[in-house]
């Protein structure tokens, strides 16, 4: 920001001495050479930003600033006879202008601050969500089911082991065909002629999966105060088969707490019409969705690239 404001102090001066040199006997050059050299401060600020925002609050200002200008040229506050009077309202205005201009920029900015606020608590909790999802998976190979327990998926990942299979030779092609393409009876049967081998180890569920793990972090949502993830597990069936599926996840009104309240429920009213879960999460609880997330592809590449 104070860049932007270096900038405008400096196309103030230049309109200032555009004023005050021989362009101002002619009008047609001088207004034309103001709003060129203007111009060109306005393209300097959108290249240098990427961005329309900071030009648009730039332009905002100077308009706010010109007609504060014409107002007191035109108005009784220059030939009032009282200096103190006069001196006063000329401030006053300059307060208001100042004034304007901050709830100006503040209107133009929360939009702006709350985007950059509400991706940066997005990356943070799909990242835990993701955790979360990896150490679920795990859990139900050993166990068979999900857990609906935050404590119960951090003491498997503190305590517990999973089963690692070391895979020892390849399923010839025609042991394969043989078995009519079923790569378990295939597998069997390499197993019993001692084709290939299979040695099945314990290990760490920590030290496999999460070597960087904090224990007091995991299943808290970020940027709160010791709020965990609501999380539940539930039975379908699908086919004669009885499916186990698990969610868990976090309202916007929960991440986001403390940011602006109305652009909170602006985004929860879009997610509602768009008949989406109105904040962030993994899995289902009421269809086999893979344990799919409903976050954007791209936070995924963000925390991938960190990590």
């Amino acid at each position: 920001m104070i860049v932007y404001l270096i900038l405008f102090i400096l196309a103030t001066v230049g309109i200032a001495i555009i004023f005050n040199t021989n362009l101002s006997k002619n009008k047609l050059l001088k207004f034309g050479s103001v709003g060129l050299y203007f111009f060109i401060i306005e393209f300097l600020l959108f290249i240098v930003t990427e961005d329309i925002t900071v030009p648009i609050i730039i332009l905002a200002l100077s308009a706010i600033l010109a007609i504060l200008i014409f107002a007191i040229r035109g108005s009784f506050i220059l030939s009032a006879k009282s200096k103190i009077f006069k001196y006063s309202l000329i401030i006053l205005s300059l307060i208001s202008v100042f004034g304007l201009s901050y709830i100006l920029i503040e209107s133009i900015m929360q939009p702006i601050k709350f985007e950059e606020e509400k991706q940066e608590r997005y990356v943070a909790a799909v990242s835990e969500l993701m955790d979360i999802r990896i150490a679920q998976t795990f859990y139900k190979r050993e166990y068979g089911k999900y857990t609906s327990s935050i404590d119960e998926l951090r003491n498997f990942i503190l305590k517990d082991s999973i089963s690692i299979v070391k895979k020892e030779g390849v399923i010839p092609d025609s042991i394969y065909l043989k078995a009519g393409n079923d790569l378990a009876k295939a597998e069997k049967i390499c197993l019993e002629r001692k084709i290939i081998s299979r040695d099945t180890s314990k290990k760490s569920v920590k030290d496999s999966l999460f070597k960087n793990f904090d224990s007091k972090k995991f299943g808290y949502v970020p940027f709160s105060e010791n709020i965990l993830f609501e999380m539940d597990t539930a039975t379908i069936e699908s086919g004669g088969i009885k499916i186990n599926l698990f969610q868990c996840c976090v309202t916007n009104m929960v991440l986001l707490d403390g940011l602006n309240r109305q652009l909170i429920l602006n985004l929860d009213d879009d997610a509602i019409e768009a008949n989406k879960y109105p904040g962030i999460k993994v899995g289902s609880t009421e269809e086999n969705n893979n344990n799919d997330g409903n976050w954007d592809k791209e936070i995924e590449v963000i925390i991938l690239k960190n990590k």
